[in-house]
């Protein structure tokens, strides 16, 4: 017979039926304060009730619980507010208890969009325990909240608890190993992102490396980047093996983001050179070139303050239809370009030694752009390069010269474009003298060396009978 000062909390006729003394206050703090401290191994469960009752008559219920041989660690809260300051601190917590009406009639609803839509806590079982069903209907509430079981606190017999807790544990286990998988999914997409470019992915419409087959392949038009090193070789002479490793990282790391940011994506490094795509705008590229330049110039600052050798880059610049694909076999394949338009920007790159250029840009690049002039730029005439049987016409694009030499270069432009068109109609005395006239000005032109070597070399020895005024590109 259940005397007057008891009441049960957890009935069913052919369940057992815990008691608790109204009267008698069973305190679990230190219990509690312990139980935190090694939570490593357990399940925490987070019991959301303004009656103390509820709160020591769950925890006896639950006493002897494991599950997957860990044991319950519990977390009490006696209001909504309490509720969400313990679950913010302890998001790994495994299942919440949840009473609707405490010190507002919707307190614990709040609480479950608090988790869900505040804190995104997807994987936390709520489990909402009501003494009042008719205030918040079950069917209004499984609907419009995100809420895993809904239970009148009469219904919850020791074994229907059992059975309850057992389950939104079984549930989050499986959640939380899915949930560590998609994270581990994302780490080796992040880490393959390193390797092959997403943005490469994106043109072949894959989703991830997974997805990637040999020989997948797609057309499309873009401008294509080369850069290198001036003289690294000899740079690299003077270095160890890991101090060659530190440069070439320690260049990458500064030039590489400026890619990015102007829209590029790098297809592959081959040793110090870069070679990057900018399948948008020829704009972004050259706006690209210029910031590499530039992050170039703010590094040798520092470089000079350690007493460390200065350093160059040269960038070649061409737009064309090219072939994006994955080559090689079934074990071991890459992602790559190919396409007569890449050759040429490298061989552009090349050309930048040649000529002393920082940047060397195609006429099919610069004609692209929105206003060519407001780049500073000048012809550097026609050039044969190998593997092209029409000369391509190079432009050199300046802007980014120290302050100096780009005005020197400006002041001369239009002198040199008629030098090298004297030179191209092989009327080379007046070229001579128009280049000679350049470097008096500006002893540190190349190009201008360059043109003038040439003019006295044509004039004694005369040009091959099949010269049309372009430049070989590997005459010198």
């Amino acid at each position: 017979m259940i005397e007057e000062n008891q009441k049960p909390l957890f009935s069913d006729e052919s369940d057992e039926v815990i008691f608790a003394e109204e009267e008698e206050e069973l305190s679990f703090a230190e219990e509690e304060e312990e139980a935190l401290e090694q939570a490593k191994g357990t399940w925490k469960i987070l019991i959301v009730d303004d009656e103390q009752e509820i709160h020591n008559v769950t925890k006896l219920a639950l006493n002897d619980f494991r599950f997957e041989g860990q044991s319950l660690i519990y977390l009490s809260a006696f209001s909504g507010k309490e509720a969400k300051q313990l679950i913010q601190e302890h998001p790994d917590t495994a299942l919440i208890l949840l009473d609707v009406v405490m010190e507002k009639d919707e307190a614990g609803l709040e609480v479950v969009k608090y988790i869900r839509e505040v804190l995104d806590n997807k994987l936390v079982r709520i489990v909402l325990r009501t003494g009042q069903p008719g205030q918040v209907p079950e069917d209004v509430v499984i609907v419009h909240y995100d809420i895993n079981d809904y239970k009148t606190k009469t219904e919850l017999t020791t074994k229907k608890l059992f059975t309850t807790v057992l389950t939104a544990l079984r549930a989050f286990r499986t959640l939380t190993t899915l949930e560590a998988s998609r994270r581990e999914l994302e780490k080796i997409a992040a880490a393959s992102a390193r390797f092959v470019p997403a943005q490469f992915l994106h043109f072949l419409q894959k989703e991830s490396i997974v997805e990637a087959k040999l020989g997948d392949s797609v057309q499309a038009e873009m401008t294509i980047l080369f850069s290198d090193v001036r003289s690294f070789t000899t740079l690299s002479e003077s270095m160890s093996p890991k101090e060659n490793f530190d440069f070439i990282n320690d260049y990458l790391s500064r030039v590489g983001p400026v890619i990015r940011e102007h829209n590029g994506f790098i297809d592959k490094y081959i040793g110090d050179a870069i070679m990057a795509l900018f399948p948008d705008t020829p704009e972004e590229a050259v706006r690209a070139a210029l910031a590499m330049q530039n992050q170039v110039s703010l590094w040798n600052k520092s470089r000079k303050k350690n007493g460390e050798s200065l350093i160059s880059i040269g960038i070649g610049l061409h737009s064309g239809s090219l072939m994006l694909g994955t080559i090689g076999e079934e074990e071991r394949m890459e992602s790559t370009v190919i396409s007569d338009a890449v050759n040429l920007a490298s061989r552009l790159q090349d050309l930048t030694k040649l000529y002393g250029a920082g940047i060397a840009i195609s006429a099919k690049t610069l004609t692209q752009l929105e206003e060519p002039a407001k780049y500073s730029h000048r012809f550097l005439g026609q050039v044969q390069v190998k593997g092209k049987k029409e000369p391509v016409p190079v432009f050199e694009i300046y802007e980014a010269d120290p302050p100096a030499l780009r005005k020197l270069k400006q002041q001369t432009r239009a002198d040199f474009q008629r030098g090298v068109a004297l030179y191209q109609k092989q009327q080379f005395a007046n070229a001579e003298q128009i280049f000679q006239e350049i470097l008096q000005i500006n002893p540190q032109d190349k190009a201008a060396a360059l043109y003038l070597k040439r003019s006295c070399k044509f004039q004694q020895y005369g040009p091959l009978q099949w010269w049309d005024g372009a430049e070989c590109f590997d005459e010198e």
